[in-house]
């Protein structure tokens, strides 16, 4: 059985690992995944969670490094979760979250994607989307959705 685990930097994503790591049959193989997401304003960029990794103008290397810190924090988060597994593949996509995850579940023929979801009201799912409700409606397979 070949599982995609789906992991963010956030509680409900920790949730699901939990979860996902009391299930996985012995000869399961893993991929540990976390989409990188990137906003770019005027005043630098921000990474997946929002937080500001520049006070200046942007500029390109200011972008450059940006986004360098941003895919450390993610490279950081898969191997992290990764590690609490024992061993999974690790891997860092860059993208909308919920096509990405989509798309990494086809390309590796995974038989199972497991994510937390945020419980976000109707209104923010509106306005934000919901990255489970995509896979769920998108993935080639089933999907664990995991509720904090």
């Amino acid at each position: 059985m070949k599982i995609l685990i789906a992991v963010d930097e956030g509680p409900e994503s920790q949730d699901a690992l939990s979860f996902a790591k009391r299930m996985l049959p012995d000869d399961a193989e893993v991929i540990v995944l976390n989409v990188a997401q990137y906003s770019i304003t005027p005043y630098g960029t921000m990474g997946s969670m929002g937080g500001s990794f520049g006070d200046a103008l942007l500029t390109a290397d200011a972008l450059d490094h940006s986004v360098a810190e941003a895919d450390e924090e993610a490279e950081r988060t898969v191997h992290e979760a990764s590690a609490q597994l024992g061993a999974a593949e690790e891997r860092v996509e860059h993208g909308d979250a919920g096509p990405k995850i989509c798309e990494v579940a086809e390309e590796e023929s995974v038989d199972l994607v497991v994510l937390g979801t945020h419980q976000r009201s109707r209104w923010s799912r509106l306005w934000f989307g919901s990255v489970s409700d995509h896979v769920v409606h998108h993935a080639p397979c089933p999907v664990l959705v995991v509720r904090r």
